[in-house]
This record gives structure tokens, C-alpha cells and sequence, in this order.
């Protein structure tokens, strides 16, 4: 069956900032490699708790401060290592990688071929890559995004206007990690500054990094260099934020409406949706995975809360013209701000979505939320044993009723439906059948597929003969679309 969901976007931003104007965000970090410990080191020269080679080592810069996060990793792991004087045990056992931070002393000086792996086994080398020295978020003030070729796409302003990215002065303090007793500080690196050439668009930026570079100083002490480590900054993402809501945001107008009964009304936490728009995907792409992914043909779905909460939703599927999601559980009553993102976090279509805790929409079996139920008759016999048949059939893609009937039990009619699993009690549905009441013996999830919720109902026997007849579902308060099936007096086949 073809793809039968719909929504209705959001046109304005809600973020939860303190900038008094729009800026871009951006997420950027301090990166190491190439470290080497080249002597002499002498923190915690030996002592009775301390044995080769001591050293868990961390990083205080200008991205981050000092922890036990392996940002400055040794060689050694689980390693034979022996001393100047033939003691030998196994040593890193602790799941670090470690220097020997005691290069200073006799017992554990170089040349040593088990304490110092490089150049004549005189220096100890880093052989586990590039680490992660710290990150930090930095807002960078911008201009709106504006449109100027009058294509419905911003050209210029946001994050564009970033260009090019520069942390400043670039140092690192390398410390030994002591949990017992304090760190104790080895030296400090200073580093040329690293731009970074920035790659964004007005509403976002993707990764880019800078050229690696080496030491120009040293501090704590001056002399001799005992550490060498490169260093390089990246931008790792960025997004435009606009929390005073300055901004008239360039985006194509999009409607969303319920999955099943494509009205334009609220939309309800768990329930499937579907938003359409121009150009909102490069390629028709449906989810063939469990569970459903949050980007699917690089377009995903954000709902961000009045109040600033953010929420990403779940895609089923996407095209040019529509895209279909879970709208996520948990949002709050009231509106909530979606926004479609392609690459780059490029913003492709907003709408201001309404959010209520319920609203109903049954599926019809063509998927136009009118006509033929997309649904089960179910006839159940004196001696308890059950027909089952679907109350449609379609063909060259018209679907239309097939006639049920009543036998000697009774029958129940199980319409498949989204909008409803947010139910607090079943005294707050109820349902008709041909214009007369229908009790309802379950309204919730239909557990094998996300979002899609089941109601099942009980058809008075007065109906027998009826022919084709509408049913509706209300739940607290809120009315369903109406769906048809066809009530005939022959017996179940």
C-alpha cells in the first residue's frame, strides 16, 4: 500500500537561548596527535604506591579543562616492562594507555627498550592516534538569512557569514592524573592559532577542520621540551538560532495533516504524520529498518516545544513532496515549532504545529481517509471459534467494500487508526456505525507497527442488512473521519 500519512508543519522558530539576537552555534573541538614524552619527567618519582610507568595523563587548553577523558594517551597497555635494574612485571593493567612518568629517575631512565619505545628506546611515542583534547560551543553573532535571487532559498546571512573560524591562542597543559594525590603539572604547549575554512549554509554548517601544527613555546618550565604533541581545531557542526524570533525565516510553505484522515487538525504525541512541501528530499526513500531511523535520505525532523525542549522524530518516509514521521511521545500540549532539515542541517520547510493529546483519524484503504475502512470484520461463532476477512479489496489501485455479514455470533468490526494511543480511559471513546451507537471493547496501539493505533468495535445486530454504512470514532471529545464497510444478510464466506 502506498505511503498514507500527512501533516502540518511549522512556520517560526522557538529556541531556548540567551542571545538577545540571532547567531550561528557552533560546536567546535581541539584535537591531538603525534605525542611523544621526551624527558626528563619526574612526577611522582617512586614512592611506596607508585610503580613504572605511573603516568594516566590529561589536558587542561583553551577547549577544555582536565580530566580522566585519555585525552593525552601513552603507548604502554598491558605490556611486559622491566626496569634498569631487571625487575620485570606486567604493567598498564588498568585499562589505560600510559607513559613512564618518571624518566628522570636511574631505575627507570633510557635507554630502555621495554619503558621507552622510539628512537634508540630513549623516547616513549603515542601509537593510538588522534584524541579529543576538548570541546566547546561558541555562538557567533550573524545576520538574518535573506533571499536575494528570489528562489525560496537563503543566499546569504546565518551561518554563511561565518566564513572562516579561529579559537585564538591555542595551548595545552599536559598534568599526571593522580585519583590519591593531586595532579601534578609536566608543562605547557603553546600552539599557533588554526582557522578553520567553515562549510555552511544559512541555517547550518557540516565539519571542517584546520591544518595540523606543532609547538612554538613551552612554559612550566621554559626548557627543555619534555612533551610534543600537533594540535588541530574542527568545527564538528553549527546551527543559526534565533531566540527573539527576528528572523523571518526563508522556507517553502509546507501543510501537515493526520496520516490517516489528512485533516489539517492537531497533531497527537505518537501518532503518524505526513508533511508536504516542494523539494523537501532528493530521492524517494522509505525506512526498511527496526527501529525507524531519525534521518532517512539525509532529511530529518525537529520539533522544538514552546519552552525550548527539542525533539527529533522518528521517518518513515520521504520524496520530494512528502515526507512521513512519528510525531515523538512526550511533547507537551500547545504548539510546537517542526522543522525539516536536509544537508547541512540547510533548513528545507517550517510549520507551527499544534499538539494535543489526542486526535483520532481512521485509515481507509486507499489511503485518501474517505471511503472503503482499511479494516477487519471479525464474526465470531457459538462454539467460539472466529472468521476473520478484510472489508475491502482494491485493484488497478480503486479500492472498494466487500460485503460482510452477521452469522449466529456476533461481529466486530477492527478499524486500524493513529492519533488514539494517548486515550487516559475507555469511557472517554465512543464510536457509531450507520448513525447508532457501537460499543468499543479496545481503542490503543496495534502493536506491529510504530504509531499505528486499533479500535475495535462491536456492531449492533440491527444493522444486519444494512448495506454500506459510515463509521466514526470520537475520542475525548475529538471526532474521527468516517470510514464505510458494507453490512449484507449472506453469511460469512
Amino acid at each position: 500500500m502506498p505511503p498514507r500519512i500527512a501533516i502540518l508543519i511549522v512556520l517560526s522558530l522557538v529556541w531556548a537561548s540567551d542571545l538577545c539576537g540571532q547567531a550561528c552555534r557552533l560546536s567546535v573541538a581541539g584535537l591531538n596527535r603525534n605525542r611523544k614524552v621526551m624527558g626528563p619527567v619526574d612526577t611522582e618519582c617512586p614512592g611506596s604506591i607508585h610503580s613504572s610507568p605511573f603516568g594516566n595523563w590529561g589536558v587542561t587548553s583553551n577547549f577544555g579543562q582536565k580530566k580522566d577523558g585519555h585525552q593525552f594517551d601513552g603507548w604502554c597497555h598491558y605490556a611486559e616492562v622491566c626496569d634498569n635494574e631487571g625487575e620485570c612485571k606486567t604493567a598498564c593493567r588498568d585499562g589505560w594507555y600510559e607513559w613512564n612518568s618518571c624518566t628522570s629517575h636511574p631505575k627507570f631512565s633510557a635507554p630502555n627498550c621495554s619503558l621507552y619505545n622510539a628512537e634508540g628506546c630513549t623516547r616513549q611515542v603515542s601509537t593510538t592516534g588522534t584524541n579529543v583534547h576538548g570541546t566547546a560551543t561558541v555562538e557567533i553573532p550573524v545576520r538574518c538569512p535573506r533571499d536575494v535571487d528570489g528562489d525560496d532559498r537563503p543566499d546569504e546571512g546565518g551561518c554563511m557569514d561565518i566564513g572562516l573560524y579561529d579559537h585564538g591562542q591555542n595551548f595545552a597543559s599536559l598534568y599526571e592524573l593522580d585519583p590519591l594525590t593531586s595532579d601534578q603539572l609536566v608543562q605547557t604547549l603553546y600552539f599557533p592559532q588554526t582557522p578553520v575554512e567553515t562549510d555552511c549554509g544559512a541555517y547550518g554548517c557540516g565539519a571542517s577542520g584546520s591544518d595540523w601544527v606543532g609547538p612554538t613555546a613551552y612554559d612550566s618550565p621554559v626548557s627543555p621540551a619534555k612533551v610534543f604533541a600537533e594540535m588541530a581545531a574542527v568545527v564538528n557542526g553549527g546551527e543559526f538560532v534565533d531566540p527573539s524570533m527576528e528572523c523571518a525565516l526563508v522556507a517553502p510553505a509546507m501543510f501537515t495533516v493526520s496520516a490517516a484522515s489528512y485533516a489539517s487538525s492537531a497533531a497527537a504525541p505518537g501518532s503518524i504524520v505526513s508533511s508536504f512541501g516542494s523539494s523537501l528530499a532528493a530521492a524517494t526513500v522509505a525506512a526498511s529498518t527496526a527501529p525507524l531511523p531519525f534521518e532517512l535520505g539525509g532529511v530529518s525532523v525537529e520539533l522544538i516545544e514552546a519552552n525550548g525542549t527539542r525533539h527529533q522524530a522518528q521517518v518513515l518516509f520521504v520524496s520530494p513532496t512528502q515526507i512521513n514521521w512519528l510525531v515523538p511521545a512526550g511533547l507537551a500540549p500547545g504548539e510546537a515549532a517542526v522543522l525539516i532539515r536536509g544537508d547541512r542541517s540547510a533548513l528545507l520547510a517550517t510549520e507551527r504545529l499544534g499538539i494535543q493529546r489526542v486526535s483520532p483519524g481512521l485509515f481507509s484503504a486507499d489511503a485518501s481517509g474517505n471511503g472503503a475502512a482499511a479494516a477487519l470484520a471479525v464474526q465470531s461463532a457459538p462454539d467460539g471459534g472466529q472468521t476473520i476477512q478484510a472489508t475491502f479489496e482494491c485493484m488497478g489501485g480503486v479500492c472498494a467494500t466487500v460485503p460482510i455479514a452477521f452469522g449466529e455470533g456476533e461481529l466486530h468490526l477492527v478499524l486500524f487508526a493513529t492519533g488514539i494511543r494517548g486515550v487516559g480511559s475507555m469511557e472517554e471513546v465512543s464510536a457509531t456505525v450507520g448513525g447508532e451507537p457501537a460499543d468499543v471493547t479496545y481503542a490503543g496501539p496495534q502493536s506491529e507497527f510504530p504509531g499505528l493505533d486499533q479500535v475495535n468495535l462491536r456492531i449492533p445486530r440491527s444493522l444486519a442488512g444494512a448495506g454500506v454504512v459510515a463509521a466514526r470514532v470520537t475520542v475525548a471529545g475529538h471526532n474521527s473521519n468516517s470510514v464505510v464497510f458494507d453490512l449484507r444478510q449472506s453469511s460469512l464466506q
